[in-house]
């Protein structure tokens, strides 16, 4: 009887864990998924959507909006934690990616390695925002294999819209990403440990076999974007023993030139281009091999003589995060400075052949950015950027608790702490409403009721917590605030500015 009842509460156990989570099967890409349902209140679908458009309006969202991006995006599930204020959302596209890797276990490392470059150079999802602080593979094993693992921030019109974590693929011809996004604060390790939380229940039920896909073509050595000479070498790796072809068209020109060499048997090809004369021309890259499918890519190049050669591939947008990265490459002996003025102002220069700059953008304002490139002999190259950093609501309160003191309350009114940014636990002790603010008085102690260490908190704001409530004050020193007492004395005491108050408890 013992051995039937604790069986019974194992099964009952198993069950009961089991209860708390729905399986959802994403059948455009062959996989599943389990979504906590005591973590997850709601949960979108494109064939749920249209049922929960009443739910929609009362969080303030549009359904036809929703129902948009659901499309465009190729949004498959969208949860929301509404306690932990972040949105797991699961989307799947048919995009440039899926239709060139198809399955990126099935790929070589070099592909991969350029997958996962892509995030951290800028190149993916940049033009829409992304900016991807980290991307690193980790193995799920089983049916689920790679994913990249990403930390990102979005930023839309000079507005951060979220930060996250995502967990992305390419599998049976999607872009399948996983993201766990939040909005309001920063992302932190939390809600990385939610989305791995997902990730071990996620399976696929099918995998497709590979395709035939184009043959492969990667450059060592790509057409210039810009050169002062007529002559350069493309070099690369494509099929054994496929023929390789550049043709090369003149903008300005009628007519054409192409110039061939056939791959060897590991796949390695070198074609030397002779231009006609100076301009700007299309260099298509085209290999070609029996039973495979052609490759084709396609380049622009500059030619002009005198012409200092510079490839920019990462530059400021017209709006910046905390940190702005110029990347890009010249010619050997080149010196390259960036110079930074607005917010902050400083620069710096390399001559190194491919340059790296990171650039100090976490100051509010508008920032003017050269790129000066010379070299004796050539014609001195410049660029100029003029970009914006505007912090999200999220991000002012962060770094104003990043940059707040804690000042003793002795040396809180002293005039060498006038301005400083400060920080404190404590208790609202008075609310008093004044002319166009409120006069708080802030409490540092309370012992057996009593309030002790008084700072009065000048806000613009009608404070949202009521006498007695544990609260952090951030907010700036501003000298002292005088208070007559009982016997009509004047008295002195630390007076602060507020920024803003957060519950303590």
């Amino acid at each position: 009887m013992k051995k039937f009842i604790l069986a019974f509460a194992c099964v009952l156990l198993l069950f009961t864990a089991s209860a708390m989570a729905e399986t959802y099967t994403l059948s455009d890409i062959y996989a599943s998924v389990d979504i906590p349902s005591d973590t997850y209140e709601m949960v979108l679908t494109p064939r749920n959507l249209s049922t929960h458009s009443d739910w929609l309006a009362q969080q303030g969202m549009d359904y036809d909006a929703v129902a948009n991006s659901f499309e465009n995006e190729g949004i498959l599930l969208q949860a929301y934690d509404q306690e932990n204020n972040r949105t797991l959302v699961i989307s799947a596209l048919k995009n440039l990616d899926a239709q060139l890797y198809f399955d990126l276990n099935n790929q070589e490392d070099a592909m991969r390695k350029e997958f996962r470059l892509s995030h951290t150079d800028g190149t993916a999802y940049g033009l829409l925002g992304y900016s991807y602080s980290s991307a690193a593979w980790k193995n799920y094993g089983g049916d689920v294999l790679r994913f990249l693992q990403t930390k990102y921030s979005l930023r839309q019109d000079g507005i951060q819209v979220c930060t996250g974590y995502q967990r992305r693929t390419i599998r049976n011809g999607y872009t399948i990403t996983l993201d766990m996004q939040v909005t309001d604060r920063a992302a932190k390790e939390a809600d990385s440990t939610a989305l791995e939380k997902i990730m071990k229940t996620f399976s696929f039920t099918k995998i497709l076999p590979m395709p035939e896909l184009p043959i492969k073509l990667n450059f060592t050595s790509a057409p210039p974007s810009e050169t002062n000479s007529d002559t350069f070498t493309i070099k690369g790796v494509t099929g054994k023993k496929a023929t390789v072809t550049a043709t090369v068209f003149s903008l300005g020109a009628s007519g054409s030139e192409t110039f061939t060499d056939t791959a060897t048997n590991s796949g390695s090809f070198s074609i030397k281009v002779t231009l006609p004369s100076q301009g700007v021309y299309s260099v298509t890259i085209t290999s070609e091999a029996e039973n495979a499918i052609t490759a084709q890519r396609m380049f622009s190049v500059t030619y002009q003589k005198g012409l200092l050669p510079v490839d920019l591939t990462a530059t400021p947008g017209s709006t910046l995060s905390d940190t702005t990265k110029i990347i890009g490459s010249t010619i050997s002996g080149a010196k390259t400075q960036v110079s930074v003025s607005g917010p902050v102002n400083y620069s710096k220069s390399t001559t190194s052949k491919n340059f790296s700059f990171s650039l100090d953008t976490s100051a509010e304002g508008t920032y003017n950015i050269v790129i000066a490139v010379t070299k004796k002999g050539l014609d001195a190259r410049t660029f100029t950027y003029t970009a914006t950093r505007t912090y999200s609501e999220v991000e002012r309160m962060e770094k104003i608790k990043d940059e707040a003191k804690k000042i003793s309350y002795a040396n809180l009114k002293k005039e060498s702490n006038e301005g400083k940014t400060v920080g404190y636990t404590g208790y609202i002790a008075s609310i008093t409403p004044s002319t166009g603010e409120w006069v708080i008085g802030f409490a540092i102690k309370r012992t057996d009721g009593v309030y002790k260490d008084i700072i009065y908190v000048i806000s613009t704001q009608e404070p949202a917590f009521a006498e007695g409530a544990k609260v952090k004050l951030y907010g700036k020193a501003t000298g002292t605030y005088s208070v007559l007492d009982a016997e009509g004395n004047i008295k002195n005491y630390p007076r602060v500015e507020a920024y803003f108050f957060e519950t303590a408890e």
